[in-house]
């Protein structure tokens, strides 16, 4: 179900997760995780607390344990986005490119060949 600084999201639900978790359950993504295909790269900040890094870690393995293609960035310093510092701002653009650059050509290529 996951934990979050957002506890205000819960009135959200008509039950909170430890009364009926089936509902937080289907709106979290490591439920999704088996259906994952496309190579994902996950960024995350050292000091977030909306989504902490232990998430960012469960989905990485699990991306891992099913082959998927993955990397996973940890950003010091950080919380829930990844630019409060204009050194981390121009990381997360290089970290961006590269792996589109990576991942695209290697699409292109396979369209190509079939």
């Amino acid at each position: 179900v996951g934990t979050t600084d957002g506890s205000s999201w819960y009135r959200n639900f008509e039950k909170l997760p430890w009364e009926d978790p089936a509902e937080h359950l289907r709106r979290s993504p490591i439920m999704y995780v088996g259906n994952v295909k496309t190579p994902t790269m996950l960024m995350t900040g050292v000091q977030d607390l909306r989504t902490p890094i232990s998430q960012t870690e469960e989905f990485y393995q699990a991306l891992k344990i099913r082959k998927v293609p993955t990397a996973m960035i940890r950003f010091n310093e950080e919380w829930h986005g990844t630019s409060s510092k204009p050194s981390n701002f121009l990381r997360t653009q290089l970290y961006l490119k590269s792996w589109f650059d990576r991942w695209s050509t290697k699409a292109q290529t396979a369209v190509k060949a079939g």
